[in-house]
């Protein structure tokens, strides 16, 4: 079954599905759950990992859909086929099938349906049970006839009943985006606002353990414009990853915050590399503490690497911690 992940804007949360085509992993939901940062948080099924996602509305004006790359650790889940989106099924009036979404914990949840009217472009359908609900977020959630989407929540005509665009709308307009070149080159990764000097590694950020506190304060910020700011549960390992998979020399690292913003320093910090493909068999070359003034300028003596992990184990004053930048040389 297509791989369902629950999505936060910023200001509230939804749902969405995410599938790969192009060797890129995608997801779509309805443009009110996209909202209007251009990007979200997505969060999967249990056992639950993130990943951040950049976001466009390029289809007509009237129809409630966004599509969005995915980075992180939910494209490893990200295996459906955008074929899978051209079902063949076409429930009407009658009809029973299953709505899933996702409980906060993760766990999936499916509530029987029956379809109440069927349209062109949309079909409604009822809950089974009457004791259920369709609580707030469950907007983007998908409509399936056994194991076949056939539908996404776009409304809720009352606590029972919602409207769903239709699969075969759906996959239309989405096969044709990301037909199209521009499509991977507009979902890429924004570019430094400044260039990086002349002696920099160029290093592609792979991934963060711990998510951002609102999406527009991603860890793709890292590598770009503004800042990456976490809620700091546990040791938060940043994972870095040579561009081009090419084992290169690293002589230092130099990380920044800003001492003047709302989030706080990270105090405690460990760096370590790895040589092997896969990041295995880390060796560890920092383990300090990052200046008041947020600067950490870290000396290594001539490493062959592969990757580096930059892991903050606490901060300063407060629980939610923010980091500008990451540079290598």
């Amino acid at each position: 079954m297509a791989e369902t992940v629950t999505v936060d804007n910023g200001s509230e949360k939804g749902h969405g599905l995410v599938f790969r085509e192009g060797g890129v992993c995608w997801v779509i939901m309805p443009r009110h759950v996209a909202g209007e940062q251009g990007k979200v948080t997505l969060y999967s099924a249990a056992p639950v990992v993130y990943s951040g996602a950049r976001l466009e509305t390029p289809f007509w004006p009237g129809m409630d859909l966004a599509i969005g790359v995915v980075r992180g650790a939910i494209e490893k889940r990200c295996t459906t086929p955008l074929s899978a989106l051209n079902s063949a099924s076409q429930p009407e009036t009658g009809a029973r099938v299953q709505l899933l979404r996702l409980r906060p914990s993760g766990e999936p949840e499916r509530l029987d349906m029956i379809v109440t009217n069927s349209t062109y472009l949309t079909l409604d359908a009822r809950l089974v049970d009457g004791s259920a609900d369709l609580f707030k977020g469950t907007s983007g959630s998908f409509l399936f006839d056994a194991e076949k989407p056939v539908g996404m929540v776009v409304e809720a005509l009352s606590a029972t009943e919602a409207r769903f665009i239709r699969i075969e709308e759906i996959y239309q307009n989405v096969a044709r985006r990301v037909a199209r070149s521009s499509g991977y080159a507009q979902a890429r990764a924004p570019a430094p606002t400044e260039p990086p000097a002349p002696d920099a590694l160029a290093f592609e950020l792979i991934e963060a353990g711990l998510p951002p506190i609102a999406p527009q304060f991603g860890e793709d910020n890292l590598t770009g414009p503004g800042s990456y700011v976490f809620r700091l549960t546990q040791p938060n390992r940043i994972a870095f990853r040579a561009v081009d998979g090419q084992v290169v020399t690293l002589s230092g690292l130099r990380i920044t915050a800003d001492p003047e913003a709302e989030a706080g320093l990270p105090r405690d910090i460990q760096i370590d590399v790895s040589s092997a493909p896969d990041g295995a068999r880390t060796r560890s070359v920092y383990s300090g503490q990052m200046p008041p003034d947020g600067l950490l300028d870290v000396a290594i003596s001539g490493t062959r690497v592969l990757w580096v992990f930059v892991t903050v184990r606490s901060g300063w004053d407060r629980a939610e911690i923010g980091l500008d930048a990451v540079s290598f040389r």
